[in-house]
């Protein structure tokens, strides 16, 4: 009993260090992308086949421990070139765009 109660207790103790940042992208053809981290990605490229036609986004920035990222963008091009859209925490609906790299920031 004394060893499921210390399991317990430590799975509970680490459970907040679990907690991250997530981007959620949507695509026109019924695909989902989910990113995640703690820290601010930096640039990410996005390797998906056929590129991705994002038509929703959602930004969830709560992490612990580390400070919230605030800001997300999306881009056209490989190696964050040519940004197509940056917003911040929430839900949002956008005109379909081809999307091959992100930040987090």
């Amino acid at each position: 009993m004394k060893a499921a109660t210390i399991f317990v207790l430590a799975a509970s103790t680490l459970a907040p260090l679990a907690s991250a940042w997530k981007l959620e992208l949507w695509t026109s053809d019924g695909r989902k992308a989910n990113m995640h981290g703690t820290n601010d990605s930096g640039c990410k490229n996005i390797a998906f086949t056929p590129v991705l036609n994002v038509n929703k986004a959602k930004f969830s920035p709560k992490t612990d421990w580390h400070t919230d990222p605030s800001t997300f963008e999306l881009y056209v091009n490989k190696n964050c070139d040519g940004l197509s859209y940056r917003n911040d925490g929430g839900t949002y609906k956008l005109s379909a765009r081809k999307i091959r790299s992100y930040k987090v920031y």
